[in-house]
């Protein structure tokens, strides 16, 4: 089969949505011809000294001429990935009569918000995975501050928003299938396009071979891992608050903060405000090469994040034979089960419910070892069966036959 994937992000050795796209050309590599168009910025990236195209794999690069003065970066990245969609149904015109391609996927950004044409090259076309309808109740965001606070309303604004989005119309009404990251997220579809959108994560994990979780031996804290850019809806405020009240509880238990962001500078006031700053070590950004040592050195790892639509540290943490504290919220709690993870609910709860229901969750892994080790072997059979990245790729390609044979 010859695969048409567009990949807005496509970079190797990253995380995020570059490494989403390379990942997916890559596994879809393996059985087919896949032809990527990504935007121009990521040609340095993708053609450095060292690195090497997965096989069967074939890159083009894209950008619209009225476009190539804008600069890539944090500020102009919404705008300009939806101007380059709109330029590139042309271009994936000219590349269709070409080469004759079977399929199409779009696959980054992986955001519902923003349409994708080539359901109009005349051939069946996935529109997914998509996230980003995953949201918190206000109640969970109250203490949220400053630019961060603002950020949230805005992204529900949006997100409301795209319900009206005529493009946004006429680019599902094409898609042969439409997958999803999350429930949240099929229910923030256009109406018309719910009931036929499947729920089906975009992340997926490398096998590390010769893992075994980490034993907490007597005497020893529980250590605790979050990883991830500080922000103010990333829930690190919780943890922290939650290791503080298990703290006064008597649990010996330490957290591990890997990561940085804007919203340190208050997490580190909240930390000092609750007398733990002796029970937290802050990492900051670690390169990639130190990131599984880091895990394999910890006993549990925390993500009470309020709308992250996947979460590959949560897969990280559980291939490094990690049990996983995570909120009932967005894309985390899909990625793990009950046998490997424990969940936090959200429902009917302010935010000290959810401290409180974060507490719970330490003080059982701090207090059974033998469930907590048992979580963590669970954890790695999890990671390394029904979530690794060839599973997620190629089951894609399934769920297209299976739409086609019944429509």
């Amino acid at each position: 089969m010859k695969i048409l994937l567009s990949a807005f992000a496509y970079a190797p050795n990253v995380g995020s949505e570059p490494g989403v796209g390379w990942r997916w050309a890559a596994e879809l590599g393996k059985c087919h011809e896949v032809t990527v168009v990504t935007d121009a910025t990521r040609r340095e990236l993708i053609e450095a000294d060292g690195v090497q195209l997965p096989s069967n794999v074939r890159v083009v690069y894209f950008r619209p001429a009225w476009l190539r003065a804008m600069p890539l970066n944090s500020a102009t990245a919404q705008l300009l990935y939806t101007l380059w969609q709109f330029g590139l149904l042309g271009f994936a015109r000219r590349l269709q009569r070409e080469q004759e391609f079977d399929l199409a996927i779009h696959c980054t950004y992986s955001v519902f918000r923003h349409p994708s044409f080539l359901g109009y090259l005349g051939i069946p076309f996935v529109f997914g995975p998509v996230g980003g309808g995953e949201d918190a109740p206000l109640a969970l965001k109250r203490s949220i501050r400053g630019r961060e606070k603002l950020k949230e309303l805005m992204r529900s604004l949006l997100n409301k928003a795209a319900l009206f989005d005529p493009f946004l119309w006429l680019a599902y009404s094409r898609a042969t299938l439409i997958l999803v990251s999350t429930e949240q997220t099929r229910r923030a579809l256009p109406w018309v396009f719910r009931k036929s959108a499947f729920v089906y994560p975009n992340l997926g994990v490398d096998v590390i071979p010769d893992v075994k979780p980490n034993e907490r031996k007597v005497g020893e804290p529980l250590r605790i891992l979050f990883a991830g850019r500080l922000l103010g809806w990333k829930g690190v405020h919780f943890a922290i608050r939650a290791l503080a009240e298990a703290r006064r509880n008597g649990v010996d238990v330490e957290l591990t903060i890997l990561g940085r962001g804007p919203y340190e500078p208050v997490l580190r006031k909240l930390a000092t405000s609750e007398g733990i700053e002796q029970s937290i070590r802050w990492l900051g950004h670690r390169p990639q090469s130190e990131l599984f040592a880091i895990y394999r050195s910890m006993h549990t790892f925390i993500f009470p994040s309020l709308h992250d639509s996947g979460g590959t540290v949560v897969l990280e943490a559980q291939a490094n034979g990690l049990p996983v504290i995570c909120l009932d919220l967005g894309g985390p709690a899909t990625l793990v089960t009950a046998d490997t993870a424990i969940v936090v609910s959200t429902r009917n709860q302010d935010e000290n419910g959810v401290v409180l229901g974060l507490v719970s969750a330490i003080e059982q892994l701090a207090g059974d070892e033998p469930r907590r080790a048992e979580m963590g072997r669970l954890a790695l059979m999890h990671a390394g069966t029904t979530m690794t990245w060839e599973s997620r790729a190629c089951g894609v390609l399934t769920l297209v036959q299976g739409v086609r044979v019944g429509s």
